[in-house]
């Protein structure tokens, strides 16, 4: 399902709707501003689980509801600035099914980050939210980029790439610089508001 989606500032923006998250992605940005998912302990398969889904680079591709604007698997591969694909609904959070680990390989769901944010400080985020599932059986995620620091052909690298996290009634926020000293503090030093992060992107974060 896709549909027009109105924030709190001009931007050409579509929410499509997926298996397990929605993804709003800026047509002009061609990253996804705010994408929002559950997580619950039936979503993740630990390794060597015998139904465990484990990802794959050929996931990689257009998302069919927005094909026009999400066929990036060129210029990600062949990026001067060496920026990744960075997952915001995280694959691990899609291990016990096949489809849904394909989806959240959309490139709608997918942001240029540095290495440094995205297999470090960001990832050790998305492992402690998968902690807190252990813990408490379910977590809300919210997550999503903004600003533009560089471009990859048709695709902004984002300034700064944000997360909030919702579990036993207990919110977490963070904002992280998509830069390559990052990962020199823990996640923990990046933690923010979820008022300063409603400023910074100009969203209504409806429901936090």
């Amino acid at each position: 399902m896709l549909l027009l989606l109105g924030t709190a500032h001009a931007q050409d923006t579509v929410s499509i709707h997926h298996t397990r998250f929605t993804t709003t992605f800026d047509k002009n940005l061609h990253y996804p501003v705010l994408v929002h998912w559950i997580v619950t302990s039936n979503d993740v398969c630990k390794p060597h689980t015998p139904r465990r889904v484990e990802r794959s680079d050929s996931y990689f591709r257009s998302d069919p509801l927005l094909a026009d604007y999400t066929r990036l698997r060129n210029i990600y591969e062949n990026n001067a600035g060496g920026y990744q694909r960075g997952h915001n609904m995280d694959a691990a959070d899609n291990s016990c099914n096949l489809q849904q680990m394909k989806e959240c390989h959309y490139f709608s769901n997918i942001t240029p980050q540095t290495l440094e944010l995205n297999e470090h400080t960001w990832g050790d985020l998305e492992d402690h939210t998968r902690h807190m599932v252990e813990l408490y059986g379910t977590v809300e995620v919210w997550c999503g980029s903004f600003g533009h620091k560089d471009t990859m052909g048709p695709v902004a690298v984002p300034d700064s790439c944000w997360k909030i996290i919702r579990y036993n009634h207990t919110i977490e926020a963070y904002m992280f610089p998509n830069t390559h000293d990052v990962d020199h503090n823990h996640y923990d030093f990046y933690q923010a508001r979820v008022s300063d992060i409603r400023t910074a992107t100009h969203l209504k974060l409806n429901g936090i």
